[in-house]
């Protein structure tokens, strides 16, 4: 027998967007929402990118219990670099594929196809920004490009649509973050861009329980570090991973606020050395960061490495270090994301972004 909720629950996460955005923008649908229901500060997982917390997220998990550690990762045993965007590597079921055979019917819908190609596997439906349905390029338009304002804005529509098409008992929106990439808090772009993305969870939130979270938040970067070289001077080799980099580079250039690092030799030495370094927060061996941060081991480098709120890594043309203009994340300082829910559920004292959907679900 079919499982049904009366009402779908649908969660979005709205990749990249602090309370700051919200707060700085005309916002009254979230505000009722928050008014109505419950809200929270929650703390991302580190580190803090994008298939990281979506995959915590969708399945309840620290990372070392749904193995994804980065938009990108190295491959020891086959001693290839990839992009983390196949269920294969995944290593738990997420909660819309748990949901499926309780009879529960699900959707996932997300502008970067990267995202829905991870995380699909076991929904019902499945659909992106990136690749549409007919039916959604015939009613609402064909998608906007995702470097743009709409690209958010025509996902939410389209989810909204397709709430009034047929029933869902669970629903997740993941957006894009190319806004707060490129616009801080206060500029007229973020703030117009928060008003449309309230205006369509606003009527999302009149046919569903609703909740409202985020993956990570975002911070100006103005120092770039070349790890890679600075060991190279104490005559380390290594290879630099970076957590942050997928397929859409102008988001972020690849460049974000932490990097596994692969050490071939002296591995205690390159800690001592780049816990010193120009813009390094936090230096952890493998063991030390899996324990800390819960981290698979056998999927991050031999130094996990943590930059100040200013720093981002990369390569350098000349010297150690270059300044730069860049909006990014990945450090410790991204953390702090809202959580908005229209339903009255407990939340829990120190909450964690991945237990939004699970909150949600609880009610069922």
């Amino acid at each position: 027998m079919r499982n049904t909720v009366m009402i779908p629950i649908v969660l979005v996460c709205l990749d990249g967007i602090s309370w700051d955005y919200i707060h700085s923008s005309s916002t009254p649908n979230l505000r009722d929402v928050e008014r109505n229901g419950k809200s929270a500060t929650c703390k991302s997982m580190i580190p803090t990118v994008t298939n990281v917390n979506n995959a915590s997220i969708l399945t309840g998990e620290f990372p070392a219990g749904h193995g994804i550690t980065g938009n990108y990762c190295f491959d020891e045993p086959t001693q290839s670099e990839t992009y983390m965007d196949s269920p294969r590597f995944l290593t738990c079921s997420t909660l819309l594929e748990k949901a499926g055979p309780k009879g529960f019917s699900t959707l996932l819908v997300t502008v970067k196809d990267k995202l829905r190609r991870l995380l699909s596997r076991g929904v019902t439906a499945s659909f992106s920004v990136e690749n549409p349905p007919a039916w959604a390029v015939k009613e609402i338009g064909r998608p906007p490009n995702i470097y743009s304002r709409d690209a958010n804005v025509w996902l939410l529509e389209a989810t909204t649509r397709v709430l009034e098409k047929r029933h869902y008992d669970i629903v997740y929106v993941s957006t894009t973050d190319y806004i707060p990439h490129k616009y801080e808090p206060k500029c007229a772009e973020a703030m117009e861009h928060m008003g449309r993305i309230d205006e369509k969870l606003g009527k999302i939130a009149d046919k569903a329980v609703l909740g409202v979270v985020a993956d990570h938040g975002m911070n100006e970067k103005c120092v770039k570090v070349d790890v890679v070289k600075l060991l190279e001077e104490f005559n380390i080799a290594s290879r630099v991973i970076p957590i942050i980099k997928d397929e859409h580079v102008e988001h972020h250039q690849n460049l974000g606020g932490s990097v596994y690092l692969y050490v071939q030799k002296d591995v205690d030495k390159a800690l001592s050395i780049l816990q010193d370094a120009e813009g390094v927060e936090k230096a952890y061996s493998r063991r030390k960061a899996s324990r800390t941060y819960r981290l698979p081991p056998d999927r991050i480098g031999d130094v996990f490495l943590l930059g100040n709120k200013d720093a981002v890594f990369g390569p350098v043309g000349k010297g150690l270090v270059e300044d730069v203009d860049i909006r990014s994340h990945g450090s410790l300082h991204e953390l702090d994301v809202p959580f908005i829910t229209n339903c009255k559920i407990e939340i829990a004292e120190k909450p964690l972004n991945k237990d939004a959907l699970e909150a949600l679900l609880s009610n069922i």
